[in-house]
């Protein structure tokens, strides 16, 4: 647990999960949500705890959960290090622009460099243009000739 000012960063836990499925649910219906869509919610972060694949930290702010950030390890053979792998990045609407997601990112970069990872990395859409802002203001850097592709498994929703 870290607590920068008037934010505290936990660790996903099964103590947080009906907490954490109503800033999943929000994350994933903006426009509003029912409580079988919650349900889903808490039942993908309880898979998501008992995978052991993902980690997931939570900004609790003004006695409420303010935003979410998961990610996972992978491996650079080429320089036979970690890399840290930002799935993602919420802050739920009420606490926009009061530093949560930058508070969630410094956090997952001091894992990082405690774990003596390579780098980080992540993605985004182009047009996201406040989240493109803040990457690059806690320093990531947009590599332009990279370009990501995804190979659908199962419940691929092409329009996504």
């Amino acid at each position: 647990m870290t607590m920068m000012a008037d934010m505290e960063i936990v660790e996903l836990d099964a103590s947080f999960i009906q907490e954490a499925s109503r800033l999943l649910a929000s994350y994933q219906y903006p426009d509003g949500w029912k409580d079988e869509q919650r349900e889903q919610c808490k039942a993908a972060l309880q898979r998501l705890l008992e995978s052991g694949y993902m980690s997931c930290i939570m900004v609790r702010r003004q006695g409420a959960c303010a935003g979410f950030l998961s990610y996972c390890w992978g491996f650079s053979t080429t320089k036979g290090l970690p890399i840290l792998r930002i799935q993602d990045v919420y802050t739920s609407p009420d606490h926009r622009r009061a530093g949560v997601a930058e508070a969630m990112l410094q956090h997952v970069i001091a894992v990082a460099r405690e774990r003596g990872a390579h780098r980080l990395q992540l993605e985004t859409d182009t047009d996201n243009l406040p989240a493109r802002s803040l990457y690059e203001k806690v320093g990531f850097e947009w590599i332009s000739h990279k370009e990501v592709y995804m190979c659908p498994l199962k419940q691929w929703n092409r329009a996504d």
